[in-house]
């Protein structure tokens, strides 16, 4: 819904609605560079009233269509900047197969890339600020597209309140959650010497983002956790203070995260 609305245009009569052209713009803000033909046939099955416009219920109805396929089974692993989101998923895809995406490195490809939307998002990750949550979950929905039936590990999402109620509304409710927990004192330290060993890999590891970034962490975190219980998700706290070892070993305990995923018929 939010998405709609970032490119939707007002209409007195009927409320806010989507073009051709706005559609269009839609796609190439999240990475899409869709041909005439190609939007001409999106826009006429998603005009369903046949009236030259797309209607919020409409784009929603039709938002498979639009953004890719079926979503992917989906759990969510969350912790702060630091945590060590990232090491505990690449553990998970090489020993479970099960597919891995970061927000984070997703969007410091488009950034790389010089895409449209890396460009409008640079200056906001630098300064360790959220990028609009529309965006972010588009993005990992059109990399979750090639992935049907198969378990997709969330790295570091949702990040707001907003986040995690349009990953549901665009890709449904996440099976579990994974919540990563320590001192922020413990984080710094590892952000810190992460940008010390990986000078020129993040322009973000550095005191001032890290800082930043704990800031904005803190900021949406509580109101994220609470809402995952309200929807009935699975959380699962992991102590992160000590070494990835350590966290894959409280992780191993969990029998439904070592089964083979199911296939899907």
């Amino acid at each position: 819904m939010d998405l709609f609305h970032k490119f939707a245009v007002n209409c007195d009569v009927s409320g806010k609605y989507m073009d051709k052209e706005r559609l269009g713009d839609l796609l190439r803000a999240i990475g899409e560079n869709p041909d005439e033909e190609t939007l001409d046939r999106l826009f006429f099955v998603a005009d369903e009233s046949g009236d030259g416009i797309i209607e919020l219920d409409e784009f929603l109805r039709s938002s498979d269509l639009i953004l890719g396929g079926s979503p992917a089974s989906i759990i969510l692993i969350v912790g702060g900047p630091g945590s060590g989101k990232g090491m505990l998923s690449k553990r998970l895809e090489e020993e479970c197969g099960v597919v891995h995406l970061s927000s984070g490195d997703l969007l410091r490809d488009e950034v790389r890339r010089g895409t449209v939307l890396g460009n409008q998002v640079r200056e906001i990750m630098e300064k360790g600020e959220l990028v609009s949550s529309a965006v972010i979950v588009t993005l990992v929905r059109r990399i979750m597209r090639n992935h049907p039936g198969k378990r997709v590990l969330l790295d570091g999402f949702p990040r707001s309140l907003q986040n995690a109620e349009d990953l549901i509304e665009l890709c449904g409710v996440p099976e579990l959650a994974l919540h990563l927990d320590c001192d922020d004192t413990i984080l710094i330290e590892r952000i810190i010497k992460r940008g010390d060993e990986e000078k020129g890999t993040r322009d973000d590891d550095n005191i001032h983002t890290a800082l930043a970034r704990l800031r904005t962490y803190h900021k949406y975190h509580h109101s994220t956790m609470e809402w995952l219980r309200e929807q009935h998700i699975p959380v699962v706290n992991l102590d992160c203070s000590g070494t990835p070892e350590n966290v894959w070993e409280q992780l191993s305990a969990i029998g439904r995260l070592m089964r083979p995923v199911a296939r899907h018929t």
